[in-house]
């Protein structure tokens, strides 16, 4: 039964708006009217697809993708697809604590995740029918809510203009509960909101607080407004634990961390799940859901790219998987993507085009660091995990962000191994990050790309390594010190460096120093069902990282694996400025 359902659900996404009786006739499904009804049922109210009409008249069709939809009342009642994280939501309403705070990057779910609790303290239960909640939540208290969105406020130039804007978010709260308006300090007003709603209904407040950092962050660089902004912000949350006797549940969302000190004053019970195995998953969709969900979806993407439909799963993976929230998660694709992906039926880079990373870039040039330096990096939490305004490096603003995520957990040091999520984050990070260290246009770069890439699928090494050639000439050199050995040093590591953000700007799945028993392979590239070994030695020949390669036993880990192994030894010369030779084996 359960293949004649997947069968089911796939011919209604090739054939929209199919009656029952074209269902059975383009299926070929043998049981009875009533079996088929059960199974259509089980799929509307599962999210799987939609019906419309009534009685015979009736028609399924796929669901709608909610691309750009994060409000949790009309992906529900207008038959957009719902990823189910109900049983999640009723457990963060069960906790003890009842002033939580979860940090995700953007475009990863937060708001909807607050709609759905606005919906859910409002006790609209007709909203969550077939879902998990609906077994575990037996009585559905109303709730007044206060839901403020604090990333309208992220363009405010001065504290005049987001005086105004927190105003106009409490004035829009004092309408929906209706209660007069009352003109006054944001936190002043916040705590009379509170006060009030609780007195006209009778019942404490839930107040939900969407990315409560963006008023500070576009100011974290600029000394003087940073300042004047967290003293605003820190006035409209100072009444929060003052408030703790009207309320019922506080919920808090953002990018990046600022300290309870700084900002929330007395407010020191503020429990922070953003590194808990129980809720690694409430945001962003993971392998089980993308199976569920989204198999139909696959099924069509890769009938359209012409691949098989595990090629296509492949491809998704590799390019919008790979996030970690906690050290038990489980892969975390980033669910903004998937829903571009399937609602446009085309695989590209829709998370990082979606918002540019000045901020990031920013940090790059103010603590002198590259990216290539932190990916891979193994840190503690308290590294990572630090509030914003006490950072000594980029990694808290990178893993925040979400261009960096957990790799690995190791327990007996209580340390994690950070790195780029996938191909998207990674592409785009180089995407931006090449021009600037070539100094040449995107355009430049992107056409390079382009070439190298195709000569590596048509297996023209040779090609691919004359396009590296041309291009790593082309790039200004920079000075290094003077003395010999500093110097040879700071050359080898320029040129090793180089060569792994022009590798991760074409795409190409590339790790540097990677640890095996023996020592630190270079790189090692993945590409397809072939893997590359590279060594690369300055001012010497080919043979000898071959050699290295050789004796130290690093393409040893593949063997048994399949995979077509190639052993690439690379000399770079001090003087062309360039690759001068390369030998394969």
């Amino acid at each position: 039964m359960v293949m004649k359902k997947e069968a089911i659900i796939d011919f209604i996404w090739r054939n929209p708006f199919s009656s029952k009786s074209e269902i059975c006739e383009g299926t070929g499904f043998p049981g009875s009217d009533s079996s088929l009804k059960r199974i259509l049922l089980e799929a509307v109210e599962s999210g799987l697809i939609i019906a419309e009409g009534k009685g015979r008249a009736t028609k399924y069709a796929p669901v709608k993708y909610p691309d750009g939809v994060q409000t949790f009342e009309k992906i529900r009642s207008e038959g957009y697809l719902y990823v189910d994280k109900t049983d999640l939501v009723y457990s963060l309403v069960s906790r003890s604590s009842s002033y939580v705070f979860l940090s995700r990057p953007r475009r990863f779910g937060k708001s909807l995740l607050i709609s759905t609790l606005k919906a859910y303290f409002e006790g609209d239960k007709d909203l969550f029918k077939g879902l998990s909640i609906e077994s575990r939540e037996s009585q559905w208290i109303r709730y007044p809510v206060v839901r403020i969105d604090l990333s309208t406020t992220a363009d405010a130039l001065d504290t005049s203009q987001l005086y105004l804007k927190l105003g106009n978010l409490l004035e829009e709260n004092e309408d929906y509960l209706g209660l007069a308006r009352n003109e006054t300090l944001p936190g002043e007003r916040l705590y009379s909101l509170v006060r009030r709603a609780q007195d006209k209904f009778g019942r404490k407040v839930v107040i939900l607080i969407d990315e409560y950092d963006a008023p500070m962050l576009g100011a974290v660089y600029d000394n003087d407004r940073a300042e004047e902004f967290k003293s605003v912000v820190k006035e409209f949350f100072s009444p929060l634990k003052k408030l703790e006797p009207f309320l019922r549940f506080v919920f808090l969302t953002g990018i990046t961390k600022f300290s309870q000190m700084s900002l929330f004053s007395t407010l020191n019970n503020l429990d922070d799940i953003s590194l808990d195995d129980e809720f690694r998953s409430i945001c962003g969709f993971t392998e089980n859901e993308l199976k569920r969900y989204f198999a139909s979806s696959v099924r069509l993407l890769a009938g359209k790219a012409g691949i098989s439909d595990q090629e296509a799963s492949i491809l998704i993976k590799r390019k919008y998987d790979g996030y970690h929230f906690s050290p038990a998660c489980e892969d975390i694709y980033n669910p903004f993507s998937i829903m571009k992906v399937f609602s446009k039926m085309k695989l590209s880079d829709y998370w990082f085009s979606s918002g540019t990373p000045t901020l990031l870039f920013e940090a790059l040039k103010r603590f002198n660091t590259q990216i290539y330096d932190i990916d891979g990096v193994e840190a503690p939490a308290s590294v990572f995990d630090q509030p914003t305004e006490s950072v000594t490096s980029v990694i808290p603003l990178f893993y925040q962000s979400g261009y960096l995520t957990l790799k690995s957990y190791s327990p007996d040091t209580d340390t994690y191994v950070l790195g780029i999520p996938n191909s998207e984050v990674r592409s785009g990070l180089m995407d931006n990050l090449l021009p600037s260290v070539a100094d040449k246009t995107p355009v430049e770069t992107q056409n390079v790309a382009i070439r190298f890439k195709r000569a590596l699928i048509d297996n023209d090494l040779d090609l691919a390594l004359d396009i590296l050639k041309g291009f790593f000439a082309s790039i200004p050199y920079p000075e290094f010190g003077s003395e010999a050995l500093d110097s040879f040093e700071k050359k080898e590591a320029y040129f090793k460096r180089l060569f792994y953000i022009v590798f991760s700007f074409m795409n190409v799945q590339i790790y540097t120093e990677v640890m095996n028993s023996e020592g630190r392979t270079d790189a090692i590239m993945y590409l397809g069902d072939t893997v590359y070994i590279v060594e690369a030695k300055m001012d010497s020949t080919p043979e000898e990282a071959l050699r290295q390669i050789r004796e130290r036993g690093y393409a040893d880990r593949f063997a048994g694996s399949g995979k077509k192994v190639i052993c690439l030894g690379l000399d770079f010369s001090s003087k062309t400025r360039t690759i001068e030779s390369w030998k394969t084996v």
